[in-house]
């Protein structure tokens, strides 16, 4: 009987596998309709797709700046340094993608201090937005940080006066209905999910994340 009740249980689950994991692709992706804004802000994460959807922000008129954030180097990059190496950084290759691309160095501003994270992020575009009264910022990050990033965002910028648009890259190969059907999109859409869930608590808990 138990080991019937498991294959049932089984053969349910696989049946709807799709649904399921559509529900699960579904909670990670948000979008909001675009409209001009005072800057687009492109998150750090090393996904080029972010870039280059910012750059075409820019050139359909969205916005006349890009930000820009600044992620730590790995350790190895001092150590090449050290040696001799010559190592451009990825805020470096970054700015020389975007020129190729059409953007112009005077168009594009790097915020300086290094952000380890989404929520260290939001504080500093917040801090960045209301120092210059910003009535809107266009927030581009890749499909499956979305959610996570509407959320933090919301909660950063709660008493501000800044409206934020989340706004996925077209680029971006994360869709929620088939995000399961590749390797590298399964496991970033399961670290994802994993990340959101931990945001979702820690702030309920009281914490920071």
């Amino acid at each position: 009987m138990v080991l019937a009740s498991v294959a049932v249980v089984g053969v349910v689950a696989y049946e709807l596998r799709a649904p399921i994991l559509t529900w699960a692709g579904g909670l990670l992706y948000h979008a909001d309709p675009l409209a001009p804004s005072d800057a687009i802000v492109v998150l750090s994460g090393g996904s080029l797709d972010r870039d280059l959807e910012a750059a075409d922000l820019l050139t359909e008129g969205y916005s006349s700046t890009i930000v820009l954030t600044r992620e730590p180097e790995p350790p190895v990059v001092a150590e090449l340094r050290s040696r001799g190496i010559s190592v451009t950084s990825e805020t470096e290759d970054r700015l020389d993608y975007l020129a190729v691309l059409g953007v112009p160095r005077t168009a594009v501003t790097v915020l300086q201090p290094v952000v380890e994270s989404t929520q260290a992020e939001a504080s500093l575009i917040a801090d960045w937005a209301e120092a210059r009264q910003m009535a809107r910022l266009i927030v581009v990050t890749s499909s499956f940080h979305t959610s996570r990033t509407r959320y933090v965002f919301s909660e950063v910028f709660g008493d501000l006066n800044t409206e934020i648009l989340v706004h996925p890259s077209r680029a971006s190969s994360f869709t929620p209905a088939t995000w399961w059907r590749t390797r590298p999109e399964l496991r970033s859409g399961l670290f994802e999910l994993q990340k959101y869930a931990y945001y979702r608590l820690t702030n309920l808990l009281g914490r920071s994340p």
